[in-house]
C-alpha cells in the first residue's frame, strides 16, 4: 500500500501543471475551452443528444480549476487583484450567463462558474490576511454560494474539488502525498455524477466518472510529454474571461432565434 502512495507522486497533476511551459499551458487551455464549448453546445443548443459532447465537456472544469489553482499568486498584493478580478467578471458575465441558459428553464439564481473561482480565491486571501478568522469568514461565504451554484456549476462538489486544488497549490507536501491524491481524482471523477438512482452506475461510470477523471489527467500528461518548442504563449494574458463571455453570448443569442438547432 505505501508503495503504491509514493507511486503516486510521479503522477501528480499539480507538480506536472506546475512544471509546464507558457505554451504547453496554453495548450491545455485551449482544449479546456473546446470541452466548455463542445459542453454548452451540447447543452444550449441540441438538448443534450450528445454522448460524446456530453462526456467530452467534463474535461472542462477539472482542466481549469487545476490551472486556476495552481497560477494563484502567493503574496497579498496580487493575490488582492486576482480576487477583484475574479469577482468584477463574475458579475459582468453572469447576464450572459442567464441569456445561454434560460431558454433551458434554468433559474435566474442560478451563478457562473466564476463565482466558484472567486469565493474560493476570496477565501484564499482573507486567509492569507488573518488567519484562522479570514479562514472561517471565507468558507462562510462559500456555503451561501453553494446552492446558488449548485443548477449549473457544481455546487459542493465543484467548491470542493476546487478547495482540495488550493490545498495541493498553497500547502507543502499535499502535493506528494499519495493518500490526498487519490482523494483529488475522487473528488475530481465524482463532480458530475448524477444523482443515485436504481440502475444509475453503469451509465454513471461510463459518461460521467471516468471521462471527468482520465480526460483532463491523459491531457495533462500528453501534453507535458510534448518537446517544448517555444516559450511563447498561444492566447494573450486574460485571454479566457473574454472567451468565457464572447461564447455565452453567442450561444444565448443562437438559442433564442427561431428556427434554432
Amino acid at each position: 500500500m505505501n508503495t503504491s502512495l509514493s507511486a503516486m507522486k510521479s503522477v501528480s497533476p499539480f507538480k506536472t501543471v506546475q512544471s509546464l511551459s507558457p505554451l504547453q499551458a496554453d495548450v491545455i487551455k485551449t482544449i479546456a475551452l473546446a470541452a466548455m464549448l463542445a459542453d454548452h453546445i451540447n447543452i444550449i443548443l441540441l438538448g443534450g443528444r450528445s454522448e460524446l459532447l456530453y462526456a467530452f465537456g467534463h474535461a472542462a472544469f477539472p482542466l481549469f480549476t487545476l490551472l486556476w489553482a495552481i497560477n494563484l499568486p502567493s503574496d497579498l498584493p496580487r493575490l488582492r487583484e486576482r480576487t477583484r478580478r475574479l469577482w468584477a467578471w463574475a458579475f459582468a458575465v453572469q447576464p450572459l450567463f442567464w441569456l445561454a441558459f434560460m431558454m433551458k428553464g434554468q433559474s435566474w439564481m442560478a451563478l457562473n462558474i466564476l463565482f466558484a473561482y472567486a469565493g474560493c480565491t476570496q477565501l484564499i486571501y482573507w486567509a492569507k490576511r488573518w488567519g484562522i478568522n479570514g479562514a472561517m469568514a471565507g468558507l462562510s461565504l462559500l456555503l451561501i454560494f453553494a446552492w446558488p451554484l449548485t443548477p449549473a456549476s457544481y455546487g459542493f462538489s465543484g467548491l470542493l474539488f476546487c478547495l482540495m486544488c488550493l490545498a495541493g497549490r498553497y500547502h507543502a507536501g499535499a502535493a506528494e502525498n499519495g493518500a490526498y491524491l487519490i482523494a483529488v481524482f475522487i473528488a475530481m471523477g465524482w463532480l458530475n455524477m448524477p444523482p443515485v438512482v436504481s440502475g444509475w452506475w453503469a451509465d454513471a461510470l461510463a459518461f460521467d466518472f471516468i471521462p471527468t477523471l482520465l480526460i483532463p489527467l491523459l491531457t495533462i500528461c500528453a501534453v507535458s510529454a510534448l518537446p517544448v518548442i517555444s516559450e511563447r504563449r498561444i492566447w494573450p494574458r486574460r485571454f479566457f474571461y473574454h472567451a468565457y463571455a464572447a461564447h455565452l453570448t453567442v450561444l444565448g443569442v443562437l438559442a433564442i432565434l427561431p428556427g434554432k438547432f
